[in-house]
């Protein structure tokens, strides 16, 4: 029997959150396919083999227009997106697509200030580890895909000696953050035998497809692992030079308590709070009271005058 679930009454999250409890792996094709939707089943997903079959990606060059309308409307289809002429594009094309349209997701989305936490950042190293060991593996369908499946295959003990072999949830949401939450969708559950082996078999047959195309597979290049150590902000480096100044900030500056107006405020929430930004104002503000009002300076071509 179906159960829907519209993320009103019941949400995608909780309802795979409790499916997850009883499931040795999880088999997932998704239109679109993004960190955040990991991020929010994490726990659940942390001693789980994940296999997840992307169709579709978000253009590159439209994730700053995509954040920006997000604030506004959680809603916004991603389907408006997505990269225009994609059966076109060659397997390369393809693979460079979604790893540039990850990355810029993680480092531009308002969800990325969320990683300023140790907890959320052990979650990102978690999944780097899912990836290195092989218990996290993701394709692309070989021609864009907006079929939306989540196949969950029951421990042995759970399994009632094969009489139900899983559970599968299919309808409208994509493994996204949003996807899991939001609104605008709904789902169906079945938990019957037949369910699971149509859907579990069009899902493998997807899967061992040929001109599928790997993002990172078990015993596979290291290709996708490499490009998000490289490019994501959790793992810049800064220079010695910055390292030096933090370092005399830290021990020398004394920034008095006050208090700013924040972007959130000021804005009515279009734009997020970022910690490092709002650092740098009470900062400046600091420095002019401390001054009685003025920027104390030395500017070029002045003969050493103060500004």
């Amino acid at each position: 029997m179906a159960s829907i679930i519209d993320n009103r009454k019941k949400t995608m999250l909780d309802s795979l959150k409790n499916s997850l409890k009883q499931a040795e792996k999880v088999d997932i094709l998704t239109a679109f396919f993004y960190f955040s939707g990991f991020d929010a089943l994490a726990e659940d997903l942390k001693d789980k083999n994940i296999r997840i079959l992307v169709g579709n990606t978000i253009d590159p060059y439209a994730i700053e227009d995509l954040c920006r309308a997000v604030k506004d409307s959680p809603e916004e289809l991603l389907e408006t997106y997505a990269v225009r002429g994609y059966n076109r594009l060659n397997n390369s094309q393809k693979k460079n697509n979604y790893i540039d349209s990850f990355v810029d997701m993680f480092n531009k989305s308002s969800l990325s200030e969320e990683f300023d936490s140790s907890e959320s950042q052990a979650v990102f190293k978690m999944f780097l580890e899912k990836i290195k060991n092989g218990t996290l593996e993701i394709r692309l369908t070989a021609n864009q895909n907006h079929a939306k499946a989540y196949i969950l295959t029951n421990r042995p003990e759970y399994s009632c000696f094969g009489d139900q072999k899983g559970v599968v949830f299919t309808g409208s949401s994509n493994f996204t953050y949003n996807g899991l939450l939001g609104q605008g969708e709904m789902n169906e559950r079945f938990s019957d035998n037949d369910k699971y082996d149509e859907y579990m078999a069009s899902f493998d047959s997807l899967w061992n497809d040929s001109k599928a195309i790997d993002i990172c597979i078990k015993e596979g290049n290291n290709d996708f692992e490499k490009e998000l150590k490289e490019r994501l902000w959790i793992f810049a480096q800064p220079a010695p030079y910055q390292i030096f100044i933090r370092i005399l900030y830290e021990m020398y500056s004394s920034i008095d308590s006050n208090t700013v107006s924040t972007p959130y405020e000021i804005t009515n929430g279009k734009f997020s709070n970022l910690k490092y930004q709002i650092d740098a104002v009470k900062y400046g503000v600091d420095c002019i009271n401390k001054n009685n009002g003025v920027i104390i300076a030395d500017l070029p071509g002045t003969g050493g005058r103060k500004y």
